[in-house]
Protein backbone atom coordinates (compact mmCIF):
# COMPACT_ATOMS: atom_id res chain seq x y z
CA UNK A 1 0.00 0.00 0.00
CA UNK A 2 1.43 3.40 -1.00
CA UNK A 3 0.83 6.38 1.02
CA UNK A 4 1.83 9.71 0.84
CA UNK A 5 4.13 11.90 3.26
CA UNK A 6 3.45 15.03 4.79
CA UNK A 7 4.79 17.65 6.59
CA UNK A 8 2.77 20.01 9.01
CA UNK A 9 4.32 22.62 10.57
CA UNK A 10 6.15 26.48 11.38
CA UNK A 11 7.64 28.12 8.35
CA UNK A 12 10.91 26.87 9.32
CA UNK A 13 10.00 23.02 8.56
CA UNK A 14 8.08 23.18 5.92
CA UNK A 15 10.59 25.47 3.94
CA UNK A 16 13.21 23.07 4.61
CA UNK A 17 10.97 19.72 3.62
CA UNK A 18 9.99 21.93 0.31
CA UNK A 19 13.51 22.65 -0.31
CA UNK A 20 14.53 18.65 -0.14
CA UNK A 21 11.56 18.10 -2.56
CA UNK A 22 8.60 17.22 -0.66
CA UNK A 23 5.34 18.28 -2.35
CA UNK A 24 3.00 17.89 0.44
CA UNK A 25 3.58 20.65 3.06
CA UNK A 26 0.90 22.83 5.39
CA UNK A 27 2.77 25.88 7.04
CA UNK A 28 0.43 26.39 10.08
CA UNK A 29 1.02 28.35 13.80
CA UNK A 30 0.18 27.21 16.77
CA UNK A 31 -3.35 28.84 16.69
CA UNK A 32 -4.37 26.41 13.70
CA UNK A 33 -2.44 23.20 14.59
CA UNK A 34 -4.78 20.95 15.87
CA UNK A 35 -7.76 21.94 13.31
CA UNK A 36 -5.08 21.16 10.28
CA UNK A 37 -3.90 18.21 11.87
CA UNK A 38 -7.27 16.52 12.32
CA UNK A 39 -8.01 17.24 8.93
CA UNK A 40 -4.84 15.08 7.87
CA UNK A 41 -5.63 12.49 10.47
CA UNK A 42 -8.98 12.03 9.11
CA UNK A 43 -8.05 12.54 5.10
CA UNK A 44 -6.40 9.08 5.37
CA UNK A 45 -4.60 10.10 2.03
CA UNK A 46 -1.22 10.47 4.09
CA UNK A 47 0.92 7.25 5.94
CA UNK A 48 3.43 9.72 7.48
CA UNK A 49 2.94 12.79 8.98
CA UNK A 50 5.83 15.17 10.18
CA UNK A 51 5.23 17.84 12.29
CA UNK A 52 6.85 20.15 15.09
CA UNK A 53 7.40 18.39 18.54
CA UNK A 54 6.67 21.36 20.12
CA UNK A 55 3.26 21.89 18.23
CA UNK A 56 2.31 17.95 18.67
CA UNK A 57 3.04 18.31 22.27
CA UNK A 58 0.28 21.10 22.77
CA UNK A 59 -2.56 19.58 21.20
CA UNK A 60 -6.02 18.67 23.13
CA UNK A 61 -5.91 15.64 25.71
CA UNK A 62 -8.46 13.91 23.57
CA UNK A 63 -6.29 13.80 20.42
CA UNK A 64 -3.66 13.02 22.64
CA UNK A 65 -5.23 10.01 23.47
CA UNK A 66 -6.76 8.63 19.64
CA UNK A 67 -2.97 9.02 18.29
CA UNK A 68 -2.29 6.41 21.27
CA UNK A 69 -4.50 3.98 19.83
CA UNK A 70 -3.81 4.45 16.14
CA UNK A 71 -0.63 2.81 14.76
CA UNK A 72 -1.30 4.30 11.50
CA UNK A 73 -0.47 6.99 9.93
CA UNK A 74 2.71 7.06 11.68
CA UNK A 75 3.46 10.84 13.52
CA UNK A 76 7.26 11.93 13.44
CA UNK A 77 7.62 14.91 15.62
CA UNK A 78 10.91 17.23 14.93
CA UNK A 79 12.47 18.95 17.38
CA UNK A 80 12.64 22.82 17.04
CA UNK A 81 15.57 24.82 17.38
CA UNK A 82 15.18 24.81 21.08
CA UNK A 83 15.71 21.02 21.36
CA UNK A 84 13.93 17.78 22.58
CA UNK A 85 11.12 18.83 24.49
CA UNK A 86 10.42 16.87 27.86
CA UNK A 87 7.24 15.83 26.21
CA UNK A 88 9.06 14.06 23.22
CA UNK A 89 9.64 10.83 25.20
CA UNK A 90 5.96 9.82 25.38
CA UNK A 91 5.24 10.93 21.47
CA UNK A 92 8.61 8.96 20.65
CA UNK A 93 7.40 5.90 22.75
CA UNK A 94 3.81 6.22 20.64
CA UNK A 95 5.98 6.09 17.62
CA UNK A 96 8.16 2.91 18.79
CA UNK A 97 4.72 1.47 19.63
CA UNK A 98 3.36 1.71 16.39
CA UNK A 99 6.53 0.54 13.88
CA UNK A 100 7.65 -1.90 17.17
CA UNK A 101 11.32 -0.80 16.80
CA UNK A 102 12.59 2.79 18.08
CA UNK A 103 13.23 5.10 15.43
CA UNK A 104 15.22 7.72 16.97
CA UNK A 105 17.83 4.61 18.57
CA UNK A 106 21.37 5.77 17.83
CA UNK A 107 23.33 2.69 16.81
Amino acid sequence: MKSKIIVIGDAPLVMGFKLAGLEHTIQVDKDSFQENFEKILANGEYGIIVTNEILLNNIDWRLKKKLDNIAYPVVVPIPDKSGVSVEGDEIRSLIKRALGFDLGAKK
